[in-house]
């Protein structure tokens, strides 16, 4: 193969990856980029709901340079969808707005089909159903733990945001002791602060390790 065109092989591969991996501009990551259709919006760390502390950041359409800012929908439900912050430093990154703030406030599949509420797209590229507080079967609260970092809350190992959690935050583990864990696992639990059961990484959770 001649070294110019194997370069060029390694180059298109090499920008499939980082692509997957990176935030980008809405084309990665199951999300689209839109907008903001307002001046500033809250962005909450949690679904908003009686019971769940109210914990947001503001997001303003316009950085102070005029660009537009871009998030990234990734499902919606009841009036709010899941956006990943582009641009956004530090954790948490993911948060839900108010649809009504987003120029476009839609989900959609591979295709440009629109999504009903929790619905994503999935791992392999097709619509797959947004459990928004994890499978727990059978399962009960049992050790109280606390994170020591931010965290996402997670329907499945490695699946959908669901929430938040910050350090401090109680995380109610379905045994008495959590035991030791590689910092890559992700550990069931319900999280208060957020109203709902799910994963969190084992590398937020001191007990865990």
């Amino acid at each position: 193969m001649p070294p110019l065109l194997a370069l060029a092989m390694v180059a298109a591969v090499l920008a499939v990856a980082e692509g997957s991996a990176s935030a980008g501009n809405g084309s990665v990551n199951y999300t689209h980029s839109t907008t903001l259709s307002t001046s500033e919006c809250p962005v909450f760390e949690n679904f908003p709901k009686a019971e769940v502390p109210t914990r947001s950041w503001n997001k303003t359409r316009k950085s102070s340079s005029g660009s537009a800012f871009h998030v990234g929908v990734r499902y919606t439900y009841k009036g709010y969808a899941l956006i990943l912050d582009y641009a956004k430093q530090g954790d948490p990154t993911w948060g839900f707005i108010a649809q009504s703030c987003l120029t476009d406030p839609k989900a959609y599949d591979a295709q440009r089909h629109v999504l009903p509420d929790l619905q994503g797209v999935g791992g392999h590229g097709k619509p797959k159903t947004v459990p928004i507080s994890a499978d727990h079967a059978g399962k009960q609260k049992a050790g109280l733990i606390h994170l020591d970092s931010v965290g996402t809350l997670r329907s499945a190992p490695q699946s959908f945001v669901v929430g938040n959690a910050r350090a401090g935050d109680p995380f109610y583990i379905t045994a008495a002791h959590c035991g030791k864990h590689s910092t890559q696992k992700w550990i069931l639990g319900y999280a208060p602060e957020s109203g709902r059961w799910g994963y969190i990484q084992a590398s937020h959770l001191p007990a865990c390790q």
